[in-house]
């Protein structure tokens, strides 16, 4: 069973290890929504974590944003595949041109519909994505 800290440092930068925990702390203390955090693996799976970290809203059913080891150790931004395809092929766009770098280039697998991918290690400070962290977090409450 893998812990959150060893899911942080699986990844390749000080810098990135950094911003995951950032990410976490964000979310649990710092965002607007922060009261309404919870751990995916706590609530729905007794705390039994695989390669990821998972954080869903209390208000919603669905994970909004994961800390994952698969596809090469990113953020996955979960907007839903039912209503915000278009939207999370918009969002990745987006992402590339703020990191300037494009995500599909370094993983690949086919990104899965509805999702956004960032990698850390193009990040330079938290503040850049925050807006999308948020936006993940609103959209996914849509029903």
């Amino acid at each position: 069973m893998n812990t959150k800290e060893m899911i942080f440092d699986v990844f390749q930068t000080q810098r990135a290890r950094s911003l995951a925990k950032e990410i976490d702390n964000y979310l649990y203390r710092e965002s607007p929504y922060a009261n309404y955090v919870e751990d995916y693996h706590d609530s729905r799976k007794d705390g039994a974590r695989t390669d990821y970290i998972g954080y869903i809203s209390k208000k919603g059913s669905y994970k909004f944003l994961s800390i994952t080891t698969s596809r090469k150790h990113c953020v996955v931004l979960h907007l839903g595949k039912k209503l915000h395809t278009a939207t999370s092929i918009n969002m990745q766009h987006e992402l590339d041109n703020l990191l300037k770098h494009r995500y599909q280039n370094s993983d690949n697998i086919k990104p899965t519909p509805g999702e956004a991918y960032i990698r850390l290690e193009w990040v330079d400070e938290l503040s850049q994505i925050i807006p999308f962290i948020d936006k993940a977090y609103s959209l996914r409450l849509e029903k």
